[in-house]
């Protein structure tokens, strides 16, 4: 009968409550929504008046999400949800919306973690969450790396009801929130970063402080108390015990830059991208409109292209129906006036089915020859291409692939004739970049009979040298990374032991007068058992990291390269070890000018790359950085004699206009016969030449005329760079 009356007060209680919010909500006296109303009166958030700012708003549930995009849009702001009833696509256009046409998003935690909304920089809390995480992932959503604008964030909380009744709730996280601010000093604007650690450090729970003074208010003081004594300075002191620190020192930064410069430099161009899908696009039928504005438009996109056959569209989804705007290039999304474009790339939905579609199409194609030109052979040879890859094992012992790469081996002719040697080594095998192909034409004219191809050799090679050597390669990376892991659990896991020890003799001397804690004695020990088992069990993790072995090779095509027919090239030299030594007098010429001003010299030419040396200016003395475009220079070197035209193959013209200012062409004059050769430089030579070159469709190359190139050099853009 108790039980039933606590029942009836309850419901009356709830009853009483939501008759309040009705007449709030019909009387427009919700204080919260006319601080909302305040808040975006505030002088930062002057750009979202005149509709080029963006705000994100966080609620806890769809019924208040509903409620504010009510109120926001008859305040004038257009605006998009994210919430938890979304599937992936739906939260996707929601974001691409809020990004092109919405000034505010309002979002539930849906939008907490795994959306990246760096373009906007304005947040509002309007609820709270207890979890101090998942107020970490919100502020992450915004503030995070590629951030250019500062981040400005608020938090609405309700110390005190319209009546003047305190809010419990209100108060703590009020006091919290002040706290945090105040920590500033010691923990700079990673504070929002990290608050959860720092609060379980100083043994705050905040969930549980929540629910025990909703039940005992008279503790609302000392819990306040609590926060206003957290320690920040114990998160360093964590760091340094748990090893954090140590993994922060195994960290190579000149080696993490260098990759950064390589990846920059090997990744696929933008303009392969696009001159693949079109030419798919229009092989498997789907129709693709070209833009006043130099983009693309898809205005029905075929039914089979959409359909759940397709394997594309089970991994990545269904392509829309239609595509307004596209584009290949990521810098096009940078242009305010494109901001609404669909970025086109392997991943995307759309790429997927149309490359699945044109595979469909080259199936009849496999086992065929194709036949190629190179106008620097002199001998026939042959491409093959390998996919290969290196396996190891996860922390939890299952398979995985640590490393693939498609590999191309050039093999060269025999020395009898028309055969090809018995063994990779007779036919003078050597591996390629496995871009080769790219600046080699079709064969206008190629022969119809091949000999057969003795793949068993080059499969041999391919696995004694390359992947052996790969093998090697990531079993030594793996075991870099096996020896820190190992040190920071060791470090981790011996504090957590002694903390755990710590609370376990604690409990064992309380229990000697007050009974009633021996089932907290006994949990601990179970615990400080799980830790020890935990630790076994990571310690053959690790270990399992340093496996690296051999996984499949195979041969996925060949192809036949023959020399030109006699053709003329006017640009190079007919003699190709006369070439050669011209090439590499030019690349001497070039490295010693570059080293006397300073300068660290790579030769990188034969990666195929697109350029022939890496030159990199000193970091800065103060910071250590290398600005990453006036301290890099990617130097395409070539050697001609006066008044030659100067040649770029189709790869190194694509390369040339993806890296931009970062790229430059040396040209030397001569090289062999001057006797003090001074290399003519050209800053970007993609955008000051470009209406000088002369395309070579048939051969994949551009001719310069060496006039252009000498009054290019001449122009005071091109100053060298400090």
């Amino acid at each position: 009968m108790v039980e039933v009356d606590h029942l009836r007060a309850e419901v009356a209680a709830l009853d009483e409550l939501s008759a309040r919010v009705g007449r709030v909500r019909a009387g427009g006296r919700d204080s919260k929504l006319r601080a909302l109303r305040d808040c975006l009166e505030r002088a930062e958030f002057a750009e979202l008046q005149d509709g080029r700012g963006k705000l994100l708003i966080f609620t806890e549930h769809r019924d208040t999400l509903d409620y504010l995009r009510e109120h926001l849009e008859a305040w004038g702001y257009s605006t998009c949800a994210i919430h938890g009833g979304m599937n992936p696509q739906e939260r996707r256009r929601m974001q691409d919306a809020f990004l092109t046409s919405r000034q505010v998003c309002v979002a539930t935690e849906a939008a907490g973690e795994g959306i990246n909304l760096q373009f906007c920089h304005l947040l509002i809390n309007y609820d709270l969450p207890w979890n101090p995480t998942r107020l970490e992932q919100r502020l992450g959503r915004i503030h995070r790396i590629g951030q250019a604008r500062d981040v400005y964030a608020f938090n609405f909380v309700a110390a005190s009801s319209e009546d003047g009744q305190p809010v419990i709730e209100g108060r703590i996280l009020e006091r919290l929130l002040s706290k945090l601010e105040r920590m500033r000093s010691a923990l700079g604007d990673r504070v929002f970063d990290v608050v959860g650690e720092v609060l379980a450090l100083n043994r705050i729970d905040l969930p549980e402080m929540l629910r025990e003074v909703a039940y005992e208010p008279r503790r609302l003081e000392a819990y306040l108390d609590e926060i206003e004594q957290v320690d920040p300075q114990l998160l360093e002191q964590y760091e340094d015990a748990s090893g954090i620190a140590l993994a922060r020192a195994h960290v190579d930064f000149p080696a993490f830059a260098q990759a950064n410069l390589e990846a920059e430099e090997r990744r696929l161009m933008p303009r392969y991208v696009e001159s693949h899908f079109l030419a798919a696009a229009a092989a498997v039928g789907q129709r693709v409109e070209a833009r006043a504005d130099g983009l693309w438009r898809i205005a029905h996109v075929r039914a089979d292209l959409r359909s759940e056959r397709l394997a594309a569209v089970r991994r990545l989804g269904k392509p829309d129906s239609g595509y307004r705007k596209l584009t290949c290039y990521k810098e096009h999304l940078e242009q305010a006036p494109h901001q609404d474009a669909v970025l086109l790339g392997p991943g995307h939905p759309l790429y997927g089915a149309v490359d699945e579609k044109m595979q469909e199409l080259l199936r009849e194609m496999v086992g065929r020859t194709a036949v190629y030109v190179d106008a620097a052979a002199d001998a026939p040879y042959r491409l093959h291409f390998y996919e290969i890859a290196i396996r190891g094992q996860s922390l939890g012992g299952s398979a995985l692939v640590v490393h693939a790469e498609l590999v191309a081996v050039r093999e060269e002719k025999g020395a009898g004739g028309d055969e090809y040697a018995g063994t990779a080594s007779d036919a003078g095998c050597r591996v390629v970049p496995a871009d080769a192909l790219l600046d080699l034409p079709a064969h206008p004219q190629p022969p119809t009979a091949f000999p057969e191809v003795d793949r068993r050799p080059i499969d041999d090679y391919v696995k004694a040298t390359v992947q052996m050597e790969r093998r090697l390669r990531a079993q030594a990376e793996r075991g870099r990374y096996a020896d820190v892991a190992r040190a920071y659990l060791e470090k981790s896991f011996t504090a957590r032991r002694r903390a755990a020890q710590d609370r376990v003799m604690a409990l064992r001397v309380r229990e000697r007068s007050e009974p009633q804690v021996a089932l907290a004695r006994q949990q601990a020990e179970r615990e400080l058992e799980d830790l020890q088992r935990t630790h076994a069990g990571r310690l053959a993790g690790i270990e399992r990291l340093r496996v690296a072995r051999h996984g499949p090779a195979r041969c996925v095509a060949s192809c036949l390269v023959l020399p030109p027919d006699g053709a003329a090239d006017l640009a190079a030299e007919p003699n190709l070890e006369l070439r050669q030594r011209i090439e590499r007098a030019a690349e001497d010429v070039v490295i010693a000018y570059e080293e006397s001003q300073g300068r660290e010299c790579t030769r990188v030419g034969h990666e195929k790359i697109g350029f022939d040396i890496r030159s990199l200016a000193p970091p800065d003395a103060q910071t250590g950085y290398r600005d990453p475009v006036a301290g890099v220079r990617r130097i395409e070197v070539k050697g001609r004699r006066r008044g030659r035209p100067v040649r770029l193959t189709t790869n190194e013209w694509y390369r040339a206009q993806q890296l931009g200012d970062s790229y430059w062409l040396y040209v030397v004059w001569d090289p062999l016969e001057d006797p003090d050769p001074v290399p003519l430089m050209i800053r970007n030579p993609a955008r000051r030449l470009d209406h000088a070159k002369h395309e070579v469709a048939i051969s994949r190359y551009y001719d310069l005329p060496a006039v252009a190139v000498e009054q290019a050099a001449q122009e005071d853009d091109t100053t060298p760079c400090a």
